[in-house]
C-alpha cells in the first residue's frame, strides 16, 4: 500500500504539471481552438489509458464501468465550464474561482462520509484560496463568466470527492481509463459545434498539446488517482491548487513575467496551508472510507 506522504507528493508532482501546463496551453491556442485542444486533451490522454489496460479489458465489470463514466461526466463538465468561462472573464479571476473549490471540498467529504472536517483541513483550505486570491489580485473584476468559473470550482470539488470514493478498493488505472474515455466521448459534440479547422499549425503548437496530452492529462490524472486512494480529497485538494502557484513561477522563469509583490505574498500563504495539510494526521479518514467501502461491497 502507498504511504500517504507518496501520495501528497503525487499531487505535488500532478500541481507543478499542471502549472506548466497553463504555458502549453496559451502556446496552443495560437493554432487551435479552446474546444479543439479539449477535444485532443481528452482523446489524446484516454488512448493512452485504454492502451496502459489493455490486457485488463476482459476483467472491468459494469461497477467500475459506471464510477468511472460518473467521475468522466463531472471532469468534463468541470473542464468545460472553465474552458468557456476563459473567453467571457480574465485570467485571474477564473484562476481564483476555479481554485475555490479546494473549500467546498471538505464540506462536500462531509456530506458524503459523514465525516467532519477538522480544524486544520478548514484553515488549511481557507489559507490557500486567501493565497490564491492574493496571488490573482491585481486583476479582479466582476464579469458574467466568473458564474461558470464558480460553477468549475463546484464540479472539480465534487470530481475530487467522488475519485476517494471510487478509487478505494479498485484498480485505479481502470478508473482513469474510464474517465478519460468518457471525456473523450463527451469532447466529440463540442468539437464538431464549436470549432473550426485551423489554418495554420505551428511545430510549437503542436509540442504544446503533446505535452498537454501526455504529460497533462494522461500522467496528471494517473497520478492523482492513484494518490486518492491513499489520501483524502481535502488534502489532495489544497496541494492540487498550488498549481496557479506554479504557473507564475514558470510565467517568469519561461515568459520572463515580472513578479510582484502580491505573487510573492500569495505564493507564502498558498505554502503554509500545504504544510497545514502535510503535517495533519488523515490516517483515521482513510480508513474510515475503506471501512464504509468494504461494508457496501
Amino acid at each position: 500500500m502507498m504511504s500517504e506522504k507518496r501520495a501528497h507528493l503525487y499531487c505535488g508532482i500532478v500541481a507543478v504539471i499542471w502549472g506548466l501546463g497553463f504555458i502549453a496551453v496559451e502556446r496552443a491556442l495560437v493554432s487551435f481552438s479552446c474546444f479543439d485542444i479539449l477535444f485532443i486533451r481528452f482523446m489524446g490522454s484516454a488512448l493512452l489509458a485504454w492502451a496502459l489496460i489493455i490486457k485488463k479489458i476482459k476483467q472491468i465489470d459494469s461497477r467500475v464501468v459506471k464510477k468511472g463514466i460518473f467521475n468522466g461526466i463531472l471532469l468534463f463538465i468541470a473542464y468545460g465550464l472553465q474552458t468557456y468561462a476563459q473567453t467571457l472573464t480574465s485570467v485571474s479571476n477564473n484562476a481564483f474561482l476555479s481554485a475555490s473549490g479546494v473549500v467546498m471540498v471538505p464540506y462536500f467529504c462531509y456530506f458524503v462520509f459523514k465525516k467532519k472536517p477538522s480544524k486544520r483541513q478548514i484553515l488549511s483550505s481557507c489559507l490557500c484560496l486567501f493565497g490564491v486570491s492574493i496571488l490573482t489580485s491585481s486583476q479582479m473584476t466582476f464579469q458574467i463568466g466568473d458564474l461558470l468559473a464558480l460553477g468549475c470550482a463546484v464540479f472539480f470539488a465534487a470530481h475530487l470527492v467522488s475519485l476517494q470514493y471510487t478509487c478505494v478498493l479498485e484498480d485505479s488505472r481502470i478508473i482513469n481509463a474510464v474517465q478519460l474515455g468518457t471525456c473523450a466521448v463527451l469532447s466529440i459534440p463540442c468539437v464538431l459545434l464549436f470549432s473550426h479547422v485551423p489554418t495554420q499549425i505551428s511545430g510549437e503548437s503542436i509540442l504544446s498539446c503533446i505535452y498537454i496530452v501526455v504529460f497533462a492529462t494522461f500522467l496528471c490524472f494517473f497520478l492523482q488517482t492513484r494518490a486518492q486512494q491513499v489520501a483524502s480529497a481535502s488534502s489532495c485538494s489544497v496541494i492540487l491548487s498550488t498549481e496557479s502557484l506554479f504557473a507564475v513561477i514558470f510565467s517568469a522563469i519561461i515568459l520572463n513575467e515580472y513578479i510582484k509583490m502580491n505573487v510573492i505574498i500569495g505564493g507564502l500563504f498558498i505554502l503554509i496551508s500545504v504544510v497545514l495539510v502535510q503535517t495533519s494526521s488523515l490516517k483515521i479518514v482513510t480508513h474510515r472510507l475503506r471501512e464504509r467501502v468494504k461494508a457496501y461491497h
